[in-house]
């Protein structure tokens, strides 16, 4: 596929979010503060790990549904290109690693 094929982009950028370490910011939202099956654009779930999303088309959206075993499925629509991706995603660890802080 060409590097600058619009569907090689979102796949990317979507396996980035469920792979990077510096992502996870954004996905401890998602699965703290949304309840499953509920959209949030993936922009905005860059922008909460401190990173810059506008590269992110405004159309692509992220939701997830608990898996069982600890795990999720974050699945991701681009509802300009119609395109949909799904990644299985260890909530659990996710979750331990990213504990909630009191405040005082």
């Amino acid at each position: 596929m060409d590097a600058d094929d619009p569907l090689d982009h979102l796949s990317n950028l979507c396996a980035d979010l469920v792979s990077l370490r510096r992502l996870e910011p954004g996905l401890v939202h998602l699965f703290r503060e949304r309840p499953p099956g509920t959209w949030v654009p993936v922009a905005d779930l860059y922008a909460l790990a401190g990173a810059d999303p506008n590269e992110i088309p405004a159309g692509l959206s992220a939701a997830w549904l608990p898996a069982g075993s600890g795990s999720g499925v974050v699945s991701f629509f681009d509802d300009e290109q119609m395109w949909s991706m799904s990644a299985v995603y260890n909530v659990h660890r996710l979750l331990t690693a990213h504990p909630l802080t009191a405040v005082a």
